[in-house]
Order: structure tokens, then sequence, then C-alpha cells
């Protein structure tokens, strides 16, 4: 009996567990105009928790961002272009 009250609790332990989600969005940064463009706007958003990967394109203007999504929130990635002079918004989430 103790046996299958605590398998039940490891089970509806484990159904309310949420792991967080690796997600790739695609930001449109049309303020990208020269050859240090690209740098700052990686250098704003890599510096955010949670950020895997970065790759700003000066030739599309672009920014493809990968993230945890428990760790930091669309809002805080475009906050962080703003704050550094480039406005940014979102092109293609591909989950």
């Amino acid at each position: 009996m103790l046996k299958s009250i605590a398998l039940a609790s490891i089970l509806t332990i484990g159904a309310t567990v949420s792991f967080a989600a690796e997600q790739t969005v695609t930001l449109s940064v049309p303020g990208m105009y020269c050859a240090s463009c690209p740098y700052i706007v990686k250098g704003a958003i890599a510096a955010l928790p949670g950020i895997k990967s970065v790759e700003p394109s000066l030739e599309k203007r672009q920014a493809v961002v990968v993230f945890d999504d428990e760790a930091v929130k669309l809002a805080d990635i475009t906050a962080a272009t703003e704050n550094v002079g480039y406005e940014s918004t979102v092109i293609e989430p591909q989950g």
C-alpha cells in the first residue's frame, strides 16, 4: 500500500513538472546599417540570461535568436535591442 501511494505521488509530481523549451525566433532589426550594428545587437541580446545563440545578419537586417523560454521572454529580447538603439520586431517564431 505504501509503495502504491509513493508511486502515485511520484507520477503526480511528474505530471505537473514543466520543462523549459528552447525557442527560435527571427527578429527584424531594420536599424542595422553598418558593420558594427550586428555586433552591438548580438552583444545586447547575448547578455540576457537564457540566450543560447544569436546570429545577426546585416544584409537581411535580422537576427535569429535561440533561447530558453523559461529564463527569458521575447519582450525582454526586443527590449534589449531597443535599449541599445535598435527597434526589433518578431518576424517568425519557430517554437
